[in-house]
């Protein structure tokens, strides 16, 4: 039953809103969702309610998102049109990416020597304390300070060999439906509009299957102690959409919003001095986590007492320093701030404040 507003009632009496897309929007309409789905002909959502007067409040929102999702897709076109071929180099690239990106987080994850560990203890806690049996063959703890738990270890190899058993099923027959959701999004990263029918998009899918295989399989190499280096991960930022903002006019921006205590602001106007020394006065589109990850850890390696030379030293030239005395005091403290800054957790009003009315 229809009741206007693309509001429908299902056999159960409970209201859904939907939203029919156009035909030329519907593969577009699905990499602006993320969706494993090569097109998406209908947006709907349930509003979980079997009153009519109520449905059409909730329905409101959620028919402004899906205009919003359409908006988005009609601009994905007139920005980005399909294309229905690939060079080998953008397939290589993509390929590259996606297996650098695998073996990076796998890195991280050994490097933090943490892993899930935290919440595995404190769901236990909490089974524990309202008095539900748990059993585990694993020893809970939340952090040893000894690396990976055996728990982790354990868990990091079933997931790779799960997944590698999968991904090399889907090679051999030639299924990639099998990583189609992370082509999407590999796409949508590098800008890419390609048409899911197109021969080009099963080949670069077919390459990135391949990646996922080197990757996990590295993995397991590296669970057996095996040195697997991770590959240096390039971002595809010569494509990323820039604002005409740059960090340092973000600052500014920022800083005549309101006022704020002078010791903040010397906090912050250092930091992002610091963090232009290491990378650039950037536009802040272009910011991404390495360049966050980086600028954290070359702001670990700042000495807190430097005499001489070293009061005027730049970002690099004091991790050099540092690196070649090891045993300095270090401080980190309004680095940490302005690198959630550069993040986008500030996001330093950088739309308004760098183009002001």
């Amino acid at each position: 039953m229809r009741f206007g507003m693309g509001l429908i009632k299902n056999e159960h009496g409970v209201f859904h809103v939907r939203r029919k897309v156009p035909k030329a929007l519907e593969v577009a309409t699905a990499r602006v969702m993320g969706a494993p789905k090569q097109r998406i002909s209908w947006l709907k959502q349930t509003l979980a309610t079997k009153d009519e007067k109520r449905a059409k409040v909730l329905a409101k929102p959620i028919m402004m998102e899906f205009d919003r999702i359409l908006a988005q897709a009609e601009a994905l076109l007139v920005e980005h049109p399909v294309r229905t071929e690939l060079t080998d180099a953008e397939i290589k690239q993509i390929a590259d990416y996606f297996y650098a990106h695998q073996l990076n987080a796998d890195e991280e994850l050994r490097e933090e020597g943490i892993g899930s560990d935290p919440v595995f203890a404190s769901v236990h806690r909490q089974l524990a304390e309202a008095g539900i049996e748990f059993e585990t063959p694993f020893k809970v703890t939340e952090q040893t300070g000894s690396g990976l738990s055996d728990r982790m270890m354990h868990k990091t190899e079933e997931d790779a060999s799960v997944v590698l058993l999968a991904a090399k099923e889907a090679l051999a027959r030639g299924n990639i439906n099998f990583i189609r959701y992370e082509l999407n999004e590999l796409l949508q990263l590098f800008r890419i509009n390609l048409d899911p029918n197109c021969q080009d998009y099963r080949k670069v899918a077919i390459a990135v299957i391949k990646a996922e295989v080197r990757a996990l399989e590295d993995v397991r190499a590296r669970n057996r102690g095996e040195a697997i280096d991770s590959p240096k991960l390039i971002e595809p930022s010569s494509k990323v959409p820039v604002s005409n903002c740059s960090l340092r006019a973000a600052y500014e921006g920022w800083d005549k919003m309101e006022q704020r205590p002078t010791s903040t602001r010397m906090e912050f106007s250092r930091g992002i001095d610091r963090f232009i020394e290491l990378h650039g006065d950037l536009d802040v589109r272009q910011i991404n986590k390495r360049h966050v990850r980086e600028f954290r850890e070359a702001a670990q390696l700042v000495p807190k007492h430097r005499p001489g030379k070293l009061r005027k030293a730049r970002l690099p030239e004091l991790v050099e320093w540092t690196r070649e005395n090891p045993g300095t005091v270090r401080c980190c403290g309004h680095h940490q701030q302005v690198a959630d800054m550069s993040s986008g957790r500030a996001e330093l009003g950088a739309q308004e404040r760098c183009h002001p009315r």
